[in-house]
């Protein structure tokens, strides 16, 4: 009977912190469109030109990279249960436009963004993983992971 309670109050947790991170992902709408329809800079130096200072681009930037930084934070300490955040979102279309941007970013400030990149690590383990499973969450015989 505890463990069930303890389950229940757990998966309550999760529901509600999933919830607060849907609220703020659906407050940056407006960033999360500019990243994946007009984010366009190919290097950390080509972001520079065209994002610099107080621009509205780098503010967008930073808001979409640290909402995808905020879940990584959650889920390496266990706050979030990974299956649920990754049946609501999927940082590996972020994380691939940022990627380039963080690389450069890093020379000068090295751990900037690591949840990030490791929380869409994470994902990309995941999907393979679930990708071998069937609709009844048995494991598929026979899949290699070629």
């Amino acid at each position: 009977m505890y463990e069930n309670t303890l389950k229940e109050k757990n998966d309550v947790k999760n529901a509600d912190t999933l919830l607060k991170l849907y609220k703020i992902y659906d407050e940056h709408r407006e960033s999360i469109l500019w990243f994946l329809e007009e984010l366009d800079a190919n290097s950390y130096g080509e972001y520079l030109k065209k994002y610099s200072g107080v621009s509205i681009g780098r503010s967008h930037f930073i808001a979409v990279c640290g909402f995808f930084e905020l879940s990584g934070v959650l889920m390496s300490y266990r706050m979030i249960d990974q299956n649920l955040y990754f049946d609501m979102f999927n940082p590996t279309p972020f994380w691939e436009k940022a990627k380039p941007i963080v690389e450069g970013l890093r020379n000068k400030r090295p751990h900037i963004y690591e949840n990030f990149e490791l929380l869409n690590n994470r994902r990309l383990s995941w999907t393979k993983k679930r990708s071998k499973k069937n609709e009844n969450g048995q494991e598929i015989i026979g899949v290699s992971d070629a």
